[in-house]
């Protein structure tokens, strides 16, 4: 590589590593700043030069009491330089958080979606759940500089296109990033609802130390991000982590996740579950048929215990597949079941050995239904920070 090739990549690569440690401070001193970064003092000074350019530092003064002589310089990141947009879109309701350029969580709308909606009615609801985020956190569409939209089903990382989407057939064919770019003032990206939440859960949650994870998304249907490596692993076309393959292995439950296992091997129980006790007061992020049996369960009912057993026992060969096949270090069991905590990760944990003679961690998300919009948040703030940091250069 040459020099005049090295110069501009290494100018970015500092000003990635101020910005590192910028975000973790409210403010700093130049010389406490080059420390923590390892960088030279003008180094650092031209890194801040290029930053304040660009906006996402100000410089201040400190003022201490009883501090002498001239006040020290200080910088700081500015957060409300812009924000960011995550959006959750699921078969049952639509989750919108907004957040500034830290990745503070100012404001999370949850609304509810039918079922039965057609791709505009759904679009439609996308919308307005994305319109009432914005109006609780106070921010104009115009301070919005990226947001990153989930789904189910496979995305197209290079179009945002929708390839495959067994749960919202109307979906197929949709170009996400076209249809939501309508809402917005600012780029759209889009990918699948696991893999932003492996992105989340390394960003945020239970995986930060893994650079080999698979988050298993266990709710009505199972749904896999995989990381290797430190990176998420896509596929050609976007389709890998899609569980339909297991379908093909005899004693495994296919794509169902908890949910619908609930629904149909629980069938008889469940039934006599609504009819004497209504919906179970379970924790919110858990509704229909998991929440009664989980409940029940919880609660000491014989039968409702037996039929989770025997659910989280397919579950677990499903978890043991994955864990054959990619040998991760860990694998975390999310989404709205992540509310049951050990209630569910103890028999798949347990089973485990079984099935593999090197069994991962297992872990349950602390992020619980959260994890997929906060991976949409961090893809969002990548790539605002990388068109940021392009214009270093120009």
């Amino acid at each position: 590589m040459t020099s005049s090739a090295t110069a501009p990549l290494l100018r970015r690569l500092n000003a990635e590593t101020v910005l590192h440690v910028l975000r973790e401070v409210d403010a700093i001193r130049l010389g406490e700043l080059a420390e923590a970064a390892r960088l030279s003092r003008p180094t650092v000074d031209a890194v801040i030069e290029d930053l304040r350019r660009i906006g996402l530092i100000a410089e201040t003064e400190d003022d201490t009491p009883g501090r002498r002589g001239r006040p020290a310089r200080l910088v700081r990141f500015r957060a409300e330089r812009g924000h960011v947009v995550g959006i959750d879109i699921g078969v049952h309701k639509c989750l919108v958080s907004v957040a500034d350029l830290r990745g503070t969580v100012l404001a999370t709308e949850v609304r509810p979606l039918g079922q039965e909606l057609g791709r505009k009615a759904r679009l439609d609801g996308v919308r307005r759940t994305v319109r009432a985020a914005l109006k609780k956190a106070g921010v104009e569409r115009a301070a919005v500089l990226a947001a990153c939209t989930a789904t189910p089903g496979v995305v197209d990382p290079r179009t945002g296109v929708v390839l495959v989407c067994d749960v919202l057939p109307e979906w197929k064919g949709l170009n996400l990033r076209t249809e939501l770019g309508r809402s917005f003032d600012a780029p759209v990206l889009a990918d699948n609802d696991a893999n932003l939440a492996v992105i989340g859960e390394r960003w945020r949650g239970v995986a930060a130390a893994s650079a080999d994870v698979i988050y298993v998304l266990a709710g009505e249907r199972l749904g896999a991000g995989i990381v290797s490596g430190g990176q998420v692993f896509r596929g050609h076309d976007g389709g890998a982590g899609e569980m339909a393959f297991l379908s093909l292995l005899e004693h495994t439950p296919g794509a169902e996740g908890i949910g619908a296992l609930a629904g149909s091997v629980g069938k008889e129980v469940v039934a006599r579950l609504r009819e004497h006790t209504g919906q179970a007061g379970f924790p919110n992020q858990l509704t229909g048929d998991a929440a009664l049996l989980m409940g029940a369960a919880r609660d000491g009912d014989a039968e409702a215990q037996q039929v989770l057993e025997q659910i989280l026992g397919r579950i677990a060969r499903a978890v043991g597949t994955l864990a054959l096949l990619l040998n991760p270090e860990l694998i975390v069991i999310g989404g709205g079941v992540a509310a049951a905590g050990e209630q569910i990760a103890e028999p798949i944990r347990r089973r485990l050995p079984q099935m593999t003679s090197l069994p991962p961690q297992l872990k349950v998300s602390l992020l619980g239904d959260r994890a997929v919009t906060v991976g949409a948040l961090r893809t969002a703030l990548d790539s605002v920070e990388s068109s940021l940091l392009n214009n270093l250069n120009t």
